[in-house]
């Protein structure tokens, strides 16, 4: 990694992100520089991320969708249109599938972990946390791909270009586009031979859900709104979880006593406080750890405050979660690494009406990752350069560690 590429890394990184924003709330709450307001307090990105009617994602998102997965309801306002789609995906997950995805998680990372024990090495991002969320989009979401290699570079870029590329990177862009057509086709031939196999074939995922359900007027998404849909849902869950996990883990190896700490816990079977460790660990570093969006007509935030603020029609909302998540005001001791906060104070998923889809999956699938990789023993950073996470732009793409083989 050259020099250039560390101190961009530094500079945007978690640390300076928390420094930053926490100068902001402590005296310039809500700032507004021209057309952006860079909101920092807890209360306050509350009300913009609940606010739907006023703060929206349409200007945020859905050029980036139209062009690559096709109009999807996370990137809509609250309309009918929106309301119908994700009401029947919703429909289409069940309470009882949490425990099936969790038994499913959890076998694919025992595998792969099986794999690397001989060596005593791993790479928690290739090696572990991107197989396992592009193993969930096939046997969860019903989308094996191609191969996995091809699923996870168009999950990648995808991603990249919808939810990261606010500059409208040309090379972003255009690698994007090419793996958008790949899975348009590849989407319209999987719905097509899905769909020839529903009388005959027993299986029960996402994708097949959505088509059985074609069969009721009142829950038929037609095929290319299947597509659009599923295809929205699988380009988020990939790089989230991946993301997710790699920075949690590498949270974890920086505080000896929390993995400790969590490795004790894995090693009783106790999920429950393995979570607790991996959701605080994230709070340090968190997947997304800003949320835009963009105001629909003139707003005051904070009213009768003392940091209340004009946000003009046109405002580009910068709310800063990572910021909200160590404001005093809801987060007591909030520098220190505590398992025991209220979960009302996390914002790993965002609120409101563009609550993360995944939401739930992920609370199932983060903890359950960890605790197959916790049971490792003598888990460590490997040394040197590998053992420090590696970025490919925004994303985690390397970070080795090491164990007692065998």
């Amino acid at each position: 990694m050259s020099l250039r590429s560390r101190v961009i890394q530094w500079l945007t990184g978690a640390a300076v992100q928390r420094a930053v924003f926490g100068f902001l709330r402590n005296h310039h709450p809500n700032l507004m520089l021209g057309k952006r307001v860079l909101v920092t307090r807890a209360e306050d990105v509350n009300e913009v991320l609940k606010t739907d009617a006023v703060f929206g994602v349409t200007e945020i998102y859905a050029e980036h969708m139209e062009r690559t997965t096709g109009p999807f309801f996370l990137g809509m306002e609250n309309t009918p249109r929106y309301q119908r789609e994700s009401s029947i995906a919703r429909r289409a997950v069940r309470p009882e599938d949490l425990e099936r995805i969790r038994t499913m998680v959890r076998e694919h990372a025992e595998q792969l972990i099986a794999r690397a024990r001989p060596t005593g090495r791993l790479d928690v991002v290739n090696g572990l946390a991107r197989p396992v969320a592009v193993g969930l989009v096939d046997r969860f979401f019903g989308v094996p791909g191609p191969d996995p290699e091809t699923m996870k570079r168009w999950m990648h870029i995808l991603f990249w270009d919808i939810f990261l590329n606010s500059g409208n990177d040309a090379d972003v862009t255009a690698r994007a586009h090419t793996a958008s057509a790949e899975l348009k086709t590849y989407m319209e031939g999987l719905i097509t031979q899905r769909k020839a196999g529903l009388a005959t074939e027993g299986r029960d995922d996402f994708l097949t859900r959505l088509l059985r359900m074609q069969a009721d007027e009142t829950t038929r998404l037609d095929d290319d709104a299947v597509r659009r849909n599923v295809g929205g849902i699988i380009v988020g869950a990939v790089d989230t979880m991946t993301k997710a996990l790699a920075q949690l883990i590498n949270e974890l190896l920086k505080r000896p006593k929390a993995l400790g700490e969590a490795r004790s816990a894995a090693q009783a079977g106790d999920t429950g406080r393995v979570a607790a460790h991996a959701f605080e660990a994230l709070r340090f570093d968190p997947h997304n750890p800003i949320l835009l969006r963009a105001c629909h007509q003139d707003y005051v935030l904070a009213k009768g405050t003392d940091r209340e603020v004009r946000i003009p029609k046109g405002t580009l909302v910068i709310a800063s979660t990572i910021s909200a998540m160590f404001d005093p005001a809801v987060m007591r001791d909030p520098d220190a690494f505590r398992v025991d906060r209220p979960p009302q104070g996390s914002m790993h998923f965002g609120r409101g009406m563009h609550t993360c889809f995944g939401e739930h999956i992920n609370h199932v699938v983060l903890p359950e990752v960890l605790q197959c990789l916790l049971r490792l023993r003598n888990l460590r950073r490997a040394p040197g350069g590998e053992g420090r996470m590696r970025f490919e732009g925004p994303f985690p793409d390397r970070l080795v560690v090491e164990f007692e083989p065998g």
